[in-house]
């Protein structure tokens, strides 16, 4: 795992946004190492350039997942859309479409980023499907007192993980199509 980027590290509460690459392993399946290593090193610096230009600190990716924080929700949301946007209409070099799943949810700075709010995060990453962003009952709280534009919050109830046989409770930041 590549160190944290930071100027400055944030302080208090913050909203974490995980975004993981769906079919991303299908894909280094497919394509021959170098094309695939290539790919990927390409979503992670277009994927950190979006993070960071929408104030996201402490960026860090592990494989096909991405994480920053943001100091307010608002603006972990903004960022999330716009990395929903930015990766499905982006030409990328293999010729095919890729999608990500986003988890967004609230907890300290300064908690190791292995904490229970990106513990949150990765299990709605885990539920959603390409394209969606899940956020937790706290996240959706927060966003309910701001103008959001065009983006509507739905309430999901309990959805399942893909990786056990859990559930865990959901909103969906839901993006008008473009």
């Amino acid at each position: 795992m590549r160190a944290p980027v930071t100027d400055v590290p944030l302080t208090g509460a913050v909203t974490i946004v995980v975004a993981e690459g769906r079919r991303m392993m299908r894909l280094a399946r497919e394509l021959e190492p170098g094309v695939f290593d290539a790919l990927l090193e390409e979503y992670h610096r277009h994927l950190r350039q979006l993070l960071e230009s929408m104030g996201g600190r402490e960026v860090d990716f592990d494989s096909d997942t991405g994480m920053a924080a943001f100091p307010t929700a608002k603006q972990a949301a903004l960022a999330a859309v716009a990395a929903q946007r930015a990766v499905a209409g982006h030409e990328w070099p293999h010729g095919r479409q890729l999608a990500m799943s986003v988890g967004l949810d609230s907890g300290t700075a300064g908690e190791s980023w292995d904490g229970p709010a990106v513990a949150r995060c990765s299990e709605l990453c885990d539920a959603a499907e390409g394209g969606q962003i899940f956020v937790t009952q706290a996240v959706s709280s927060a966003l309910e007192e701001d103008d959001l534009g065009e983006l509507v919050l739905r309430d999901l109830g309990e959805v399942p993980l893909r990786r056990s046989d859990r559930k865990v409770r959901a909103h969906e930041l839901v993006m008008p199509a473009k």
